[in-house]
């Protein structure tokens, strides 16, 4: 059965209340059981058995020869040479404390008439039904996202510490992870802004969606640990900002 995305997808049983008490307070939520579970394990399916691996991008920053921005390679064997100096680069700029990043995430390059289920989740995330939530949930007001996309992270993979502060006011992370394990590494951690000790860390969860405030001009500093060695469990979120 195809998933509707016409259909009420969020667990109707939510705490509102609880989730904005939440929030007030620490400016971050987790909230466990987000959409149901049936919808759920269908976008899981598609993520991990439907879509094809080479449709990921392996995303990398910083950018070779200096420039800004970031350097995306399709996954495949043939760019094997490429995607390695990628990771080693990545890898010394974390070592110099450089903002810097290697995982694997779609780049929303379908048709406009694509039907798949990610492009699907996609205008779902910018439609009435998950913004009226949010509205109501963190007692702000956001009308759209400002980039969303699915990542996977692999052994080696991370994201160094950094604010989100142009991106969004709120940022979000949708966990698609099963089975994992913190010792696996892959873990969110929130830091504090002025001392950059961690406040607290959030390890994947099936289903869970983590909601932070991104205050203007400031954000807050996050970041994803390095997964693992030999860890064969998906690190599987989509996540982006709301403004």
């Amino acid at each position: 059965m195809e998933l509707n995305f016409n259909n009420s997808l969020i667990n109707p049983n939510l705490d509102v209340e609880s989730i904005r008490e939440e929030f007030t307070n620490n400016r971050v939520v987790v909230i466990d059981n987000f959409l149901l579970p049936e919808v759920a394990e269908k976008i899981h399916k598609y993520f991990t058995e439907d879509m094809p691996f080479d449709w990921w991008r392996v995303s990398t920053c910083p950018k070779a020869n200096g420039e800004s921005g970031f350097d995306l390679v399709i996954n495949h064997e043939d760019y094997k040479d490429e995607l390695k100096s990628n990771y080693i680069r990545s890898l010394e700029a974390f070592k110099d404390g450089e903002f810097s990043y290697n995982f694997h995430r779609t780049v929303g390059d379908h048709s406009d008439s694509c039907t798949c289920l990610e492009c699907n989740f996609k205008s779902w995330l910018y439609s009435k039904e998950p913004i009226t939530f949010l509205n109501k949930s963190l007692d702000m007001t956001v009308s759209t996202t400002d980039e969303v996309f699915a990542a996977v992270y692999l052994p080696g993979d991370f994201l160094s510490p950094h604010v989100d502060s142009p991106n969004g006011s709120v940022g979000f992370v949708y966990q698609l992870t099963k089975n994992w394990k913190p010792q696996f590494g892959g873990n969110l951690h929130f830091l504090d802004h002025e001392t950059m000790d961690v406040e607290r860390v959030e390890v994947p969860k099936f289903n869970t969606l983590t909601l932070f405030d991104l205050p203007k001009g400031v954000g807050k500093w996050h970041y994803v640990s390095h997964v693992g060695p030999g860890v064969e469990e998906l690190r599987l979120t989509y996540a982006g900002w709301y403004k």
